[in-house]
Formats: C-alpha cells, structure tokens, sequence
C-alpha cells in the first residue's frame, strides 16, 4: 500500500482492488475497524494492512 496514514472506504477500495460494497461490507461484519473523525470513517492504514493479512489464502468454495 501507499505511505497515507489512513483511508477512505472509496479510496482503500480503490487501493486493494475491491468494490466499495465490499469494503462496507466487512466493516459491517466487523472485520474492518474504522475511525470517525467526523461523520465520515476512514480506515487507518495500519487496520487497512491487519485486514488484509487476515483474508483466507484460499479460494472459498462456491455455494449452490
């Protein structure tokens, strides 16, 4: 990743190569913590990194 301290859920979408649906989805499960300065999240890049590291290595399965 880049050397900014934190994100915006557009821009960490941006940055991973993932929808914005996706980001928001794993903050709404709790996976990804984000920061509210204001009404806006940002995601640290640190929380961004942590994430990312913990994403299974392998392709999940598909459900029928």
């Amino acid at each position: 990743m880049t050397s900014k301290l934190a994100y915006s859920i557009p821009d960490l979408a941006e940055a991973v190569g993932l929808s914005v649906s996706s980001i928001r989805d794993a903050i709404d499960r709790g996976d990804l913590r984000p920061k509210y300065p204001n009404r806006k999240p940002i995601i640290p890049a640190g929380e961004a990194e942590r994430w990312i590291a913990s994403l299974p290595e392998e392709k999940p399965e598909r459900v029928a």
